[in-house]
């Protein structure tokens, strides 16, 4: 036993001693540090202080008062805290070296270092390097020993005080903000922060929608904007040089950000940088010293005040629309249910609204875009608005239970354009009239697509006529088709594709409702086609006959369809698979049968 201790645990303990006294400030903890500075030979003291202990608020309080990077900072307290020499030399043998500290460097020392906190206070002064040039020289005040330490301490020691200073151009990215003003080159404009919308909207030169999207963005990118350069203190540069002497020079650009009245942040940005090449010299309310920032980020906010207009016709999400109130080819209103589905009431009657219909729809108000045709329209009567042809009422929770969110008016057309407004602002837009066709104006347009729901293997006849021909099929009990009595030729050209062809007509659906009643100049084509399918399809005892006619092709390459359902003949454009795939393959009539081939 006493072997053990003696030779194995005795040495272990030495070591482990030998080990903790090579930290050169033992003990040192990082957080507990609030205040460091530093000398460097022959300069002015850099001094930054800390809010509190463990916090990563830092503060230049010498030779600046100026916010503090806290990074560099604390990389410093950390390499200090780890710091472990590597020789010493004990104050037996410097006693033996009279000149001990003028040869090592600590008569007067490259850097002196000075950390106080609530762990107490640590003194480190740094000396020369050795003859290699791989060490330093090191003592803490108050011993007599000297240590050697690796050069590579001096890469946490800043060169100077812009080292510490922090580069954020916008010191707080989190202000409370909710006005922004921006000046340039004889533009202007102010946007405010809606507080029950969250939305930005522009006060000045006009009232109208602002673009929140675009005004986020540039916000998030100048609070990530970071100086590139401290140019000087407003004392020590000349202003006017730089372009910045207010008031005699207008700046190029001056952005504010304010809460209320109180401005939070103010950034003027002078002339072009001599030297460097992508920044431009700018001063801040607080500080007030001039440095140098990039000046892409910035562009954006030179624009006209016109490019932060929101070009939709509504900015709020689609999801705080309750209802809309149509007043277009009929008067109807959409409404919201409890669980988000939506009904059409129309005079005496109240059906459902197809949910992709609806979501089309709701989305194209956030998503078609707007051309501005004029700012400020005292006379709506050139652009057909005064008596509008389709006028939508929003509805909603954007702005309370069942309060108007928007009332937007389309007029007259002009080269393919319609023109548009909305009753709370005073510019006049173009809307492009394929957006335009696309938006409801009757409460027909948004009934369900769901056509007719029969299984198709419920088909006992099919009667297909064109081009004033007729041929008729039957489903005979065994299941096989045959040709009614009368006609004559071979069935179905492929009696799978035929079936197939069946139970989809089944299940049809509209990909667009296009037109309710006759047409009587036959834009969609039915007379022109001549081309009908009549079903007959068992339904218990008896059996129930659908009829579906097909005109020409949509401007996107659907079959026009018509077909009457609940006393009404609606027109459609036809899924273009069914038409292509099977209709025109298996339901049309030979050339030689037709009448008029």
């Amino acid at each position: 036993m006493l072997a053990l201790i003696v030779f194995v645990e005795r040495p272990l303990q030495d070591k482990r001693a030998r080990a903790a006294s090579r930290f050169v400030l033992p003990g040192l903890a990082p957080d507990s540090v609030t205040n460091i500075e530093l000398t460097p030979s022959g300069s002015r003291s850099i001094r930054a202080e800390r809010s509190a202990a463990g916090a990563h608020d830092w503060r230049l309080t010498q030779p600046v008062n100026y916010s503090a990077a806290a990074e560099p900072i604390e990389a410093l307290l950390t390499a200090l805290s780890q710091l472990q020499w590597e020789d010493r030399i004990d104050a037996s043998e410097l006693l033996r070296k009279p000149n001990a500290s003028e040869a090592y460097g600590l008569a007067r020392p490259q850097y002196s270092i000075e950390l106080g906190g609530t762990g107490g206070g640590r003194h480190l002064e740094i000396g020369a390097n050795t003859a290699l040039g791989d060490q330093l020289f090191v003592q803490v005040v108050g011993s007599y020993d000297v240590y050697l330490v690796g050069v590579a301490l001096t890469n946490a020691i800043p060169v100077s005080k812009d080292y510490w200073r922090n580069t954020a151009l916008v010191d707080d990215p989190h202000l409370p903000y909710d006005t922004v003003q921006v000046r340039s080159m004889g533009k202007s404009f102010e946007a405010s922060r809606n507080p029950a919308t969250q939305l930005w909207e522009l006060k000045k030169p006009v009232q109208a929608r602002a673009d929140s999207a675009k005004i986020d963005q540039l916000l998030v990118r100048l609070g990530e904007m970071r100086v590139t350069g401290f140019a000087a203190d407003d004392s020590a540069i000349d202003l006017e040089r730089v372009g910045l002497q207010w008031p005699s020079q207008a700046p190029q650009l001056e952005l504010a950000l304010l809460r209320n009245t109180n401005v939070l942040f103010d950034l003027q940005v002078g002339s072009n940088s001599f030297t460097v090449a992508g920044c431009a010299f700018a001063r801040r309310q607080d500080p007030t010293n001039v440095v140098l920032i990039p000046t892409s980020p910035l562009l954006p906010w030179e624009a006209d005040s016109t490019n932060f207009l929101d070009r939709h016709i509504f900015s709020l999400p689609p999801s705080q629309i309750d209802a809309i109130d149509v007043v277009g080819d009929d008067h109807f209103v959409a409404l919201r249910q409890p669980d988000n589905s939506w009904q059409v009431s129309v005079t005496n009657r109240v059906f459902p609204a197809d949910a992709i219909l609806m979501k089309d729809w709701l989305s194209a108000f956030t998503n078609i875009s707007l051309a501005i045709e004029k700012m400020v329209v005292a006379d709506l009567v050139p652009y057909g608005l005064d008596k509008p042809r389709l006028v939508y009422k929003l509805q909603g929770s954007g702005a309370g239970s069942n309060q108007l969110l928007a009332q937007v008016q389309f007029g007259s057309a002009r080269d393919g354009a319609v023109f548009e407004c909305r009753q709370d602002e005073s510019s006049v837009n173009l809307i492009d009239g394929a957006d335009f066709d696309r938006l409801p104006r009757a409460s027909w347009q948004l009934r369900d697509r769901g056509v007719w729901d029969f299984a198709g293997s419920n088909v006992v006849s099919v009667t297909v006529h064109q081009f004033g021909a007729d041929r008729k099929y039957l489903r005979d009990p065994s299941g096989e088709w045959t040709l009614a009595p009368g006609y004559h030729g071979p069935v179905f050209p492929n009696i799978f594709q035929a079936e197939e062809g069946l139970y989809r007509l089944g299940q049809l659906r509209a990909i667009y409702w296009d037109g309710i009643g006759d047409d009587p100049t036959d834009k969609f084509g039915f007379k022109a086609a001549d081309h009908r399918i009549t079903l007959e399809v068992r339904n218990g005892d008896g059996a129930d006959t659908y009829q579906i006619e097909f005109g020409h092709r949509s401007p996107y390459r659907h079959a026009y369809a018509a077909v009457v359902k609940d006393g009404q003949r609606l027109i459609f454009e036809c899924p273009v698979d069914l038409y292509d795939g099977f209709i025109l393959t298996q339901f049309t009539l030979p050339s030689a049968l037709r009448e008029n081939p």
